[in-house]
């Protein structure tokens, strides 16, 4: 589009010279252009509509040219977020948003203020065709421009409003863990002692302690030297299981 602007796709060679010229694409699109006709005008006029000047920017041109730099960047960006090669601050996610948000704004205040005829000094709303370089209705410029602040605004407020991810916390960490206890948790929670209980706690409300536990003594040993091991029902904290001792000899 650059390249279109400054330098020409349009060539004509004139008895003197050659010149450059800078190809209309919406004149080429819609299919109004025939070289011969172009050659005809540039011979007899030396202008075409299809045609214009070198360094001759409208709106459109700046339009085309932002979608494609967009378009461009989307996909490479959009792959490096995916693969968690690329990772954008929420500071940064904000400000983008707040910069959203004044642009939104600033469309439906262009809308507005072309629609009451603020933008001229007759009192009229501006000629777009020349803005564009197409020829556009002003009421349909004005109502365009109106819903895209406005979906701009909404998508930069819901940015600005999202709170961050919180990180994973275990059911028992969450306000009103208490819901998540089994009915002897909750039976023993009016219990001094507080916290987890343990599996002597829980060996004591179920009226166990008066069974001989087959996996207890398994760890323990024949030999003759005694080596104090840790209480697997209390931890080393202490329980009937032990004598409170919090270790088996």
């Amino acid at each position: 589009m650059i390249y279109n602007v400054e330098v020409g796709l349009y060539y004509f060679q004139y008895p003197d010279q050659l010149i450059h010229y800078k190809m209309e694409i919406i004149e080429i699109i819609s299919g109004n252009c025939d070289r011969e006709v172009i050659n005809a005008d540039l011979a007899d006029h030396q202008s075409n509509q299809c045609l214009s000047p070198l360094g001759t920017y409208y709106a459109i041109d700046i339009i085309i040219a932002a979608v494609g730099f967009v378009f461009s960047i989307s996909a490479p960006i959009s792959a490096l977020k995916q693969s968690g090669k690329l990772r954008i601050s929420r500071g940064w996610s904000k400000n983008m948003a707040r910069l959203r948000l004044v642009l939104g704004v600033s469309l439906i205040t262009i809308a507005v203020c072309d629609a009451i005829g603020l933008l001229t000094t007759e009192g009229q709303p501006l000629d777009w065709a020349l803005v564009l370089g197409i020829p556009m209705p002003a009421f349909l410029v004005e109502v365009s421009l109106l819903i895209l602040g406005v979906m701009v605004i909404k998508k930069a407020v819901r940015r600005l409003k999202s709170k961050p991810k919180s990180e994973f916390t275990e059911p028992w960490q969450m306000a009103g863990a208490s819901d998540f206890r089994g009915s002897l948790e909750k039976k023993d929670k009016g219990s001094k002692k507080g916290g987890v209980m343990t599996v002597g706690d829980l060996r004591s409300a179920l009226s166990l302690d008066q069974y001989e536990d087959i996996f207890q003594l398994g760890t323990s040993t024949n030999d003759d030297i005694s080596v104090g091991r840790t209480c697997h029902y209390c931890n080393g904290q202490g329980c009937t299981q032990c004598d409170f001792k919090g270790e088996f000899m």
